[in-house]
């Protein structure tokens, strides 16, 4: 949301699913006006979209479609012919975060794909402080005409190393962080793995110890290989669970918990006085931020862990509604 008001434009919110934590793609269809111009989504968790169906409401209405795949990195989608395409390569650009508790990492920053060389060098004006040029580090000329434009207000031949064309930031990365990325995008077929993995074992052991009697357990978009970022539970209607109380008995045990982000991102301070427009309500939204939370998938966790995380979450869970019990009675 930052970077699009940032810019200038007005985003436009949509409620999720509750049980892929997806947006609701009739809910976007709905929100297409004449004024819009993109779709921007994120891959939940590392859960894909229906890139598919968003995919085909891009093309018909001609919009571009900008995949946030910063959760989902790995992440596949089914295709009618039977292949699996990889997140990423539907929309027109795509998004990928490096930050250290992602797939990969190299520290901070993150990456942006394409495959047109008109926004790529778009992109790279607004990595590289605006500049017009697009020349490599290095080089020098490789238009071909160095000293012979004329752009804007400025003097005839102004060399063109010094153009700026774009109000732009100073966003590359080190050749420390560089190689640091290049070392573990090696490693990270197995990191994919090891998460969808541990996935599965807590998806079994949550089952096996009732819990989603009383949670909402992730579901994968149908048609869809997910790279899980995270685990999401979020407390069923009717459960008489607090989330701050079962996180924070949860954070006394050494069990990490997360929100999803920043929630229902209107309700936060920052955007206050933010343009925005939101179609339809946002139940869901609120439901997620106000009862759900995520445990870890990473792929240093072992069964051992994977245990004392189910049993922990079970004790707790057992204890909070029997203090809620007794509240009532």
């Amino acid at each position: 949301m930052t970077p699009i008001i940032q810019n200038g434009c007005i985003p436009v919110f949509v409620d999720v699913d509750l049980e892929t934590h997806n947006v609701n793609v009739d809910l976007v269809e709905a929100a297409i006006t004449p004024n819009t111009r993109a779709i921007m989504i994120a891959h939940s968790l590392g859960n894909p979209f229906d890139v598919i169906r968003i995919s085909e409401l891009c093309k018909a209405h001609d919009l571009y479609l900008i995949e946030d795949c910063c959760d989902a990195f790995g992440a596949s989608v089914l295709m009618p012919d039977g292949s699996e395409k990889g997140v990423g390569t539907f929309g027109d650009l795509a998004t990928l975060s490096f930050y250290p508790a992602h797939h990969i990492t190299m520290g901070e920053g993150g990456a942006i794909l394409m495959n047109s060389i008109r926004l790529a060098r778009i992109c790279e004006s607004f990595r590289d402080w605006g500049r017009d040029c697009y020349c490599a580090p290095g080089k020098d000329n490789t238009c071909g005409k160095r000293f012979d434009w004329q752009l804007g207000d400025l003097p005839d031949g102004y060399d063109h190393k010094y153009i700026y064309s774009h109000i732009g930031y100073n966003l590359k990365v080190s050749d420390m962080q560089a190689a640091v990325g290049l070392s573990q995008l090696g490693k990270l077929d197995d990191f994919v793995e090891i998460r969808r993995k541990n996935f599965i074992g807590l998806t079994e052991r949550m089952k096996r110890a009732g819990l989603d009697e009383y949670y909402h357990l992730p579901q994968p978009t149908p048609g869809t290989n997910p790279s899980w970022f995270g685990f999401l539970l979020t407390i069923r209607d009717g459960v008489p669970l607090l989330r701050r109380d079962v996180t924070a008995a949860l954070e006394d045990q050494r069990v990490g918990t997360r929100m999803l982000f920043a929630g229902n991102l209107i309700r936060q301070p920052a955007f206050a006085r933010a343009n925005y427009r939101v179609s339809g309500p946002l139940d869901v939204t609120d439901k997620v931020m106000a009862d759900a939370f995520w445990i870890g998938v990473w792929p240093g966790l072992s069964g051992d862990h994977l245990d004392y995380m189910v049993d922990t979450l079970a004790k707790v869970t057992k204890n909070q509604l029997q203090s809620a019990k007794v509240a009532i009675e």
